[in-house]
Parts: structure tokens; C-alpha cells; sequence
């Protein structure tokens, strides 16, 4: 058991404390953990405790970037109770991670959040990272794009635009590759892939960014019309042919 005991919580004369099992986890597995309530020197009544998987990503608001955050999902772990003087309770819990939890990668961040819900007291919160693991269909993605001459060279989580197409999340997460050789080399200026895992498999979608060659092309560019998007499908069985699907995908544009 990995213990990393998170940071404690004043609430009045009590103390709580949170306890992860593990701070490393994949989408579609879970966190687990306990919460550790310390009495203080009188009863106190707590009307709930919860626990939140959260993430950040950015918002473009006058050209200026801004943090936000998105609750993933979320357990209430006790209705109403009382803790009396220097009593200690221990509460297990576990948390879903969802399949559209974004990865930690770049400046992408997730944690757990703690929060008390308290009559007439602020609601004391506690936060602690988590190191999210790709999932393996996304995993296979990036290694299929890397034969094919594509380097991965960003990572972000913005707001969602039209390529969300039902994450559930008012962001995505974007996958920004570099074409460093292979036979896309030279005719590409960027590949970005946004993923939507399911429990069939994993869709992602596709902005494919033309380079410029000639004057027509120059013209588009200049247009903004060199983008393309569109999608392929796969599963874990697709992995072995995932190459000749992603090279077929981004040829039809280039």
C-alpha cells in the first residue's frame, strides 16, 4: 500500500485525513483509498463527505489563457454523522476513473479532491495529484503514429469545440504530432488527434494541417482551408493493423 498520507484538514476541533492506496492510475480503472476522521477535544456533526476526480484545462478569453477545472466524477461517501471527542473513524472508498480521463502528459493536470460539507463552516477541501497513464488504445495510437514517421510534440487540454463529439466534458484533450520523416514528411505540418474511448473500443478524431506547396495550396493556407478533419474507429483487436487504418485515414487529405 502506497500511503502517501495527503495533507490534513483543519475542521474545527476535528482532522481529517485522506489516505490513496496509489497516485498512478488508467482510465477505466479506479482509485482507491481511505479517509481518516481524528475527533477533536467535542463532538462535531459533519452533514457529508465527498470525493472528486478533477481536472484542468484552458480557455482562451482575449487572446489570454485561463485554468479552468472539471469535476470527472464524483462520490459521496457518507450521509450525515457525528464524530465525538478524539474518536478515529476509517471510511474505504472508491473511485471510478472515467475512460475520458485526460493523461498526464504536458501541462495536464488531475487530482483528487476532498471536500466536508459542514453546517455553517466553510468547506474545507484537500487536493492531491494523480499520475494518469495512457489507456492502451491510445497508447497503440501514438506508437502506430511514431512508425509512421510522426513525433509527438504537445499535449493540452482546451475547451471543447465541434470535434467533441460526446466526451461528456467541456474540454478535450489534443494530441499534436510532427511529421520528423516517413512518407509524410514534408507534405504534412501537424497531425492532431482527439480521443473517445468506449468500452467497444476507441474512436479519434482527426485535424490533418496540409503544407503549403505551390500557389493554390499557399492560397488555401492563407484561407484557412489546408485543415481537414475525420475519424477512425479501432479496438484492442485492431492494433496489429492500426498503421495501414491511420496511413489510409490521412492519405485521403494529402
Amino acid at each position: 500500500m502506497f500511503n502517501k498520507l495527503l495533507q490534513s484538514i483543519g475542521i474545527g476541533s476535528a482532522r481529517v485525513d485522506t489516505v490513496l492506496s496509489d497516485t498512478v492510475c488508467t482510465p477505466g480503472g479506479s482509485i482507491a483509498g481511505e479517509v481518516r476522521v481524528h475527533g477533536g477535544n467535542a463532538p462535531q456533526e459533519i452533514e457529508t463527505i465527498y470525493l472528486s476526480l478533477m481536472a484542468s484545462y484552458e480557455v482562451e478569453i482575449d487572446d489570454a489563457k485561463v485554468r479552468r477545472t472539471a469535476d470527472l466524477n464524483c462520490i459521496r461517501l457518507t450521509d450525515k454523522f457525528s464524530v465525538q471527542a478524539n474518536q478515529e473513524l476509517v471510511m474505504s472508498f472508491s473511485i471510478p476513473v472515467p475512460l475520458n480521463t485526460p493523461v498526464s502528459i504536458g501541462k495536464s493536470q488531475v487530482w483528487v479532491q476532498t471536500g466536508l460539507d459542514i453546517k455553517s463552516a466553510v468547506d474545507p477541501q484537500d487536493r492531491d495529484p494523480l499520475e494518469v497513464r495512457a489507456h492502451p488504445l491510445v497508447d497503440g495510437f501514438v506508437a502506430s503514429a511514431q512508425r509512421l514517421g510522426f513525433r509527438l510534440y504537445q499535449v493540452d487540454c482546451e475547451k471543447s469545440d465541434f470535434r467533441n463529439a460526446g466526451n461528456g466534458l467541456p474540454f478535450v484533450q489534443e494530441f499534436e504530432f510532427k511529421t520528423v520523416g516517413g512518407e509524410f514528411h514534408g507534405r504534412l505540418d501537424e497531425l492532431e488527434a482527439v480521443f473517445l474511448l468506449s468500452d467497444a473500443g476507441a474512436r479519434v478524431m482527426l485535424q490533418i494541417d496540409r503544407r503549403a506547396r505551390g500557389l493554390a495550396s499557399m492560397l488555401s493556407e492563407s484561407m484557412g482551408m489546408d485543415e481537414s478533419y475525420t475519424s477512425i474507429s479501432y479496438s484492442q483487436a485492431d492494433l496489429v493493423r492500426l498503421d495501414a487504418l491511420l496511413a489510409a485515414a490521412i492519405r485521403r487529405y494529402c
